[in-house]
C-alpha cells in the first residue's frame, strides 16, 4: 500500500471521498473510461489492514475515517467519550477506562494520544475484553485500536465558552495541539486550559435546613443545665423573659439594638419565644466548587533500527475551591456582664461573616515520564514500558473560628467587645492541612508470538513480566494532631495467555465448525505488603458463521486494595450536607475521609456469555448480547450513604448526639463481606452511508477521477464502516438489564439488595434497567449528535426487611438527559472559504448538555421532597450550553483548502 501524501486540503478531500466512493459503486463518472477509480480499491480488498490488532478475534465495531469524521469530535478523548456505550464494560472493578492501542501497539498510556485530532485517524477498531490478555492487561478492560495515518502535520486550536442556562457556573476551555506523523515518526506537541466559576447555593433553588441556634445577628440560649427544658431544647433563658413573652423561653434572638448598646429585657417586647431564625447561608455554601486547570505534553516516537520508541512527558495542575458555609461561634454570657441583660448565665450563639465563608482548597499536580519500545524479534513482537509518576495532593480546610480570644475578652468584661457587633465574630481561623505525595515507577516486558502451529493455525502466546514499586507519603493535623503515614509498596508480577485454535475455515480444519479457539490465562503477582496474588481464566471463542462470534469467559481474581486506599491522610472536613434516614431529616455534619490501613485483599469471580452478529452481509449494523455473572467477596469500597441498615453493620463509623442526631460520618473504605451482581446487556450499532445528490457527483467529477491526495475519507484496506457516501447517519442503542445486585455487608447483617430498596450511594438503589441512545448524521460539512441516557426508578426503604411501608420510605423517579451537538465545518462551505479564507480548515460547534433541563425528582410516601434530596442539590448544573471554535491549520501552515 502507498503512503499517503501530506493532508493539504481534507475539507476538499472529504467531499470529494464521500461522493466519489459511491459513484463507483452506482456509476462511471462523466470524462472516465470504465472502470477507472475502482481499480485501486479492488486490488487492496482482502489484504491485512495496517495496524490490525493481533489475534483472531474481530473487532466489534471499525470505523473508517468518514466514520470518525461524523462524530464531531474535537480530539481523541472527545471521541473516547462518545464511544462510551461501546466502550463501557461490565467486568471490571468500575470506573476504568479501556486498553488503548495505536496502530495496534502499546502506549505509554492515553493521556500520550488525547489531545491528537480526530483528523490524523484512518480507523479505530473497539474490540471485547479478551483482546486486552494479548497485550498483557486482564480481561476486564475493552480494547480501542486508535489507527493513525502515515503521514499528517497539523496544528489543532480550540476555544470553547458556556454557562449554565439557570444561570452561574461560566466556563472556558483553550486547547492546542501540534501534531507530525511522518516517516514513521510522531511528534506531538499539546497543552490545555479549564475553568470553571463555583456555583452556590444561592444560584439555585436550595432550601437549607434550619440552622438553630446559630444566627446572623445573634441567639440567646439558656444555660442552665440543671434547669428543666423548653420547647425550644434549652433550659429557661429567665422567668422575667418568660413572662414578658407569655411563655417559658429557652430561645430567643437578639434585637436588632443590641449590636450598637447593652440590652435591657424591654427590648425583648414583641419578641418570638423559642422562634429559631431562618438563616439564608446559599450564598455561603457551593453545589459545585470553582476548578481551574492546565497541562502540557509532548510525544516524541520514531524507529531505532528496528525498534520502535516513543518518548512522552506531561505535567498537570488542578486547583478547586469549594464554600462550606459560615464559622460558627458560641459564647458565654456570664451573669451581670455588660451584655447579658437576664437574670442568670446564658449561651449566645452566632455565625461570623467577617472572615467570608469557610474554605476547602486542594491543589494535584502530576508529572509523568513515559518510555516505550516495540520491537519484532523472528515471530516474535515484544513492548517494553518503563513509566515514572509523581502526584502531590495539598488540601487546606477551614474547620471553624477560633473562638478562644473572643470568650477571653467577654470573659474579662470587655466594654470594646460587644458581641452583637456587625465584625465582632472574627478572628483566626482554625485550619487543616493535609498533603500526599506518590511517587509510581513501573515497567512491564510483554512478548507475544506462536509457539506452536497445530493444524487449525498458530498458537498464540502472550507473557508478560513487570515490576512496579510505588511510595506514599502523606500527613495531615485534624483537631491540630500532627499524622504523619508512609507507605510503600513493591510488585512483581507475571502474566501468561494462550490462545488455542481447534478448527479453522481458512485452513479447512472441521471448517463446518466455524472458527474455534479455546484460551487458558493466569497471572502472579507477589506484594511485598499482601503477598501473592494469583489470577486464572479460561474461554471460548466461536465463530461459527462470518457474522456470528460467540464468547465465553471465566476469571478468578484476587487483588489487593491500592496504596491510597490504605494510607491517604485523614481529612475532616465539616458543614457536609446529608439525609439522614435513621430520623428522616437532612442535617449538616463533619465527614472524615482518608485511607483505612486496616483493609484487606478481596476476590471476584466474573463469567461472560456474549455474541456478536451481523445479520445482513453489506450492511453495517451489528448486534451484541452480553450476559455478566459476577460473585465478589471481600471487595473494597467507598463507604455508602447512611441507612439503618448500614449504620447497624457499621456502628463505630457514625457519632450522634444524646437526642439521636447525627453528627458525623466517618467516610473511609470499607471491605465489604460479599457481593453477587448479574446483568444482561444487548446492544445495536448502524452507520449507514446517505447517497450523494447529484450537484456531488458532479463536483466530484470534476475534481477528477483518482482518490484525492490525502484523502480524508475511508482509509485504504477495507475497513468496516463502507466506502463513503454523502454523508452517514449513526446509531447506537444498548439496554441493560439488571437482575441481581446483592451486597453483604458484614457476616450476621442482612444482605443489601440494591434492586429492592437498599442503597450505597445517593442517588438511590441500582435502577432495574439502563438504556443509552446516541443518533448522529452529518452531510456536506453539516452535522448533528444526540446522547441519551435513561434509567428506572428505583426505592430506598427505611427498613427492607419490612414488608409494610413507611412514609419515610424514599421514591426515586425514573431519570434521563438528552444532550445535543450541532456543527458546522465551515471549511467545506465553498462560497463562504471564498469570501472569507480564514475560515478555511474551522469548525464551530453548539453543544447543549441536558437540553430538557431534567433533575432527578425524590419524594417520601407522603409525598414531601426531603431538603437533602432537592433536584437543584442532586443535579445542581441543569441544562448547560457551550460554543466552540476549532481551526487545523494543515502541512506546515498552510489552512485546509489553501
Amino acid at each position: 500500500m502507498p503512503p499517503a501524501p501530506l493532508i493539504e486540503d481534507a475539507e476538499e478531500d472529504a467531499a470529494a471521498v464521500e461522493a466519489m466512493s459511491t459513484m463507483a459503486d452506482t456509476a462511471q463518472p462523466a470524462g472516465r473510461p470504465d472502470g477507472q477509480g475502482l481499480e485501486e480499491e479492488i486490488v487492496v480488498t482482502g489484504t491485512v489492514q495496517r495496524g490490525r490488532v493481533e489475534g483472531d478475534i474481530a473487532p466489534e465495531l471499525q470505523l473508517d475515517a468518514a466514520d470518525i469524521q461524523s462524530f464531531g469530535a474535537g480530539t481523541l478523548g472527545d471521541l473516547l467519550e462518545e464511544l462510551g456505550p461501546q466502550l463501557r464494560s461490565a467486568r471490571g472493578r468500575g470506573g476504568g477506562q479501556p486498553v488503548v492501542l495505536v496502530n495496534g501497539k502499546r502506549v505509554s498510556g492515553f493521556r500520550e494520544i488525547r489531545n491528537l485530532p480526530p483528523e490524523a485517524l484512518e480507523r479505530v477498531d473497539v474490540l471485547p475484553e479478551e483482546v486486552a490478555l494479548s497485550y498483557g492487561f486482564r480481561a476486564d478492560q475493552r480494547v480501542i485500536n486508535f489507527v493513525l495515518r502515515e503521514k499528517f502535520m497539523a496544528v489543532t486550536v480550540e476555544l470553547e465558552p458556556g454557562l449554565a442556562t439557570d444561570g452561574g457556573r461560566p466556563r472556558f476551555e483553550a486547547d492546542a495541539n501540534f501534531l507530525r506523523l511522518q516517516g514513521g515518526s510522531r511528534l506531538s506537541f499539546d497543552s490545555e486550559y479549564e475553568y470553571n466559576d463555583a456555583l452556590t447555593e444561592a444560584e439555585r433553588r436550595i432550601i437549607t435546613p434550619p440552622s438553630s441556634p446559630f444566627s446572623l445577628g445573634g441567639t440567646f440560649t439558656g444555660a442552665d443545665e440543671a434547669a428543666e427544658l423548653t420547647t425550644s431544647g434549652f433550659a429557661e433563658i429567665d422567668p422575667a423573659l418568660s413572662a414578658l413573652l407569655g411563655a417559658p423561653t429557652g430561645l430567643v434572638q437578639a434585637p436588632a439594638a443590641a449590636a450598637e448598646r447593652p440590652l435591657a429585657l424591654a427590648d425583648f417586647t414583641g419578641s418570638g419565644a423559642n422562634l429559631a431564625e431562618a438563616t439564608d447561608l446559599t450564598p455561603f455554601r457551593t453545589l459545585l466548587p470553582e476548578t481551574e486547570s492546565w497541562s502540557i505534553g509532548a510525544t516524541y516516537n520514531r524507529p531505532i533500527g528496528s525498534v520502535a520508541a516513543t518518548l512522552s512527558l506531561r505535567l498537570e495542575n488542578d486547583d478547586s475551591e469549594a464554600r462550606l458555609g459560615l464559622p460558627t461561634a458560641q459564647l458565654a454570657l456570664a451573669e451581670g456582664g455588660p451584655f447579658n441583660p437576664f437574670a442568670g448565665p446564658v449561651a449566645v450563639s452566632r455565625f461570623g461573616t467577617a472572615n467570608g465563608p469557610l474554605l476547602r482548597k486542594s491543589e494535584t499536580q502530576t508529572g509523568s515520564l513515559g518510555v516505550v519500545l516495540n520491537g519484532d524479534v523472528a515471530d516474535w513482537r515484544w513492548s517494553l514500558n518503563l513509566n515514572y509518576d509523581r502526584t502531590e495532593t495539598d488540601t487546606l480546610i477551614d474547620r471553624g473560628l477560633d473562638t478562644a480570644p473572643l470568650q477571653a475578652r467577654l470573659d474579662a468584661n470587655d466594654p470594646a467587645f460587644n458581641p452583637f457587633a456587625p465584625d465582632a465574630i472574627s478572628g483566626p481561623l482554625r485550619k487543616e492541612i493535609a498533603r500526599a505525595t506518590t511517587d509510581l515507577g513501573a515497567t512491564e516486558l510483554v512478548v507475544t508470538g506462536s509457539p506452536l502451529l497445530l493444524p487449525a493455525g498458530p498458537v498464540a502466546t502472550t507473557f508478560k513480566a513487570g515490576f512496579e514499586t510505588r511510595r506514599q507519603r502523606a500527613s495531615s493535623n485534624p483537631g491540630g494532631v500532627v499524622q504523619d503515614v508512609s507507605l510503600g509498596r513493591d510488585q512483581g508480577r507475571f502474566q501468561t495467555s494462550i490462545d488455542v485454535p481447534l478448527t479453522s475455515v481458512r485452513d479447512d480444519v472441521l471448517a463446518a465448525i466455524g472458527d474455534l479457539s479455546l484460551n487458558f490465562n493466569a497471572s502472579l503477582d507477589q506484594l511485598s505488603d499482601f503477598g501473592a496474588l494469583t489470577t486464572y481464566g479460561y474461554g471460548l471463542n466461536w465463530s461459527p458463521t462470518s457474522r456470528l462470534r460467540l464468547l465465553v469467559s471465566v476469571t478468578e481474581e484476587e487483588a489487593a486494595p491500592g496504596i491510597e486506599q490504605l494510607g491517604n491522610p485523614l481529612i475532616v472536613t465539616p458543614n457536609v450536607r446529608v439525609f439522614d434516614l435513621v430520623n428522616g431529616e437532612t442535617v449538616d455534619i463533619t465527614r472524615l475521609d482518608g485511607g483505612n490501613p486496616a483493609l484487606t485483599a478481596d476476590s471476584r469471580r466474573v463469567i461472560k456469555l456474549g455474541a456478536n452478529w451481523k445479520p445482513l452481509a453489506e450492511s453495517n449494523l451489528d448486534l451484541s448480547l452480553n450476559f455478566i455473572d459476577s460473585r465478589l467477596r471481600g471487595q473494597v469500597a467507598g463507604f455508602p450513604t447512611a441507612t439503618p441498615e448500614i449504620e447497624a453493620a457499621f456502628p463505630e463509623r457514625f457519632v450522634r448526639d444524646e437526642n439521636g442526631r447525627l453528627l458525623q460520618i466517618d467516610n473511609r473504605p470499607v471491605n465489604f463481606a460479599g457481593a453477587d451482581r448479574q446483568e444482561l446487556r444487548t446492544g445495536l450499532t448502524l452507520f449507514q452511508q446517505l447517497p450523494p445528490s447529484a450537484s456531488e457527483r458532479a463536483a466530484a467529477a470534476a475534481r477528477g477521477g483518482g482518490r484525492p491526495a490525502g484523502a480524508a475519507g475511508p482509509p485504504r484496506g477495507g475497513a468496516r464502516g463502507g466506502r463513503g457516501g454523502g454523508g452517514r447517519v449513526f446509531v447506537s442503542l444498548f439496554h441493560t438489564l439488571h437482575t441481581i445486585n446483592r451486597i453483604s455487608i458484614r457476616d450476621g447483617v442482612p444482605d443489601l439488595d440494591l434492586l429492592r430498596g437498599s442503597a450505597t450511594g445517593g442517588r438511590g438503589g441500582q435502577p432495574r434497567h439502563v438504556v443509552e441512545l446516541r443518533l448522529g448524521a452529518n452531510k456536506n460539512g453539516f452535522g448533528a449528535r444526540m446522547s441519551a441516557n435513561w434509567q428506572s426508578a428505583t426505592t430506598v426503604k427505611t427498613d427492607p426487611s419490612s414488608p409494610l411501608p413507611s412514609d419515610g420510605d424514599l421514591r426515586f423517579d425514573d431519570f434521563g438527559t438528552v444532550d445535543l451537538r450541532l456543527f458546522v465545518d465551515l471549511g467545506q462551505q465553498r462560497k463562504l472559504v471564498e469570501n472569507m479564507p480564514f475560515l478555511r480548515g474551522s469548525r464551530i460547534q453548539l453543544n447543549v448538555e441536558n437540553i430538557t433541563n431534567a433533575r432527578l425528582q425524590v419524594r417520601n410516601r407522603l409525598g414531601e421532597v426531603p431538603l437533602g434530596f432537592q433536584p437543584d442539590q442532586l443535579d445542581p448544573l441543569g441544562r448547560a450550553v457551550s460554543i466552540q471554535f476549532r481551526k487545523v491549520f494543515f502541512a506546515g501552515g498552510t489552512t485546509a483548502g489553501g
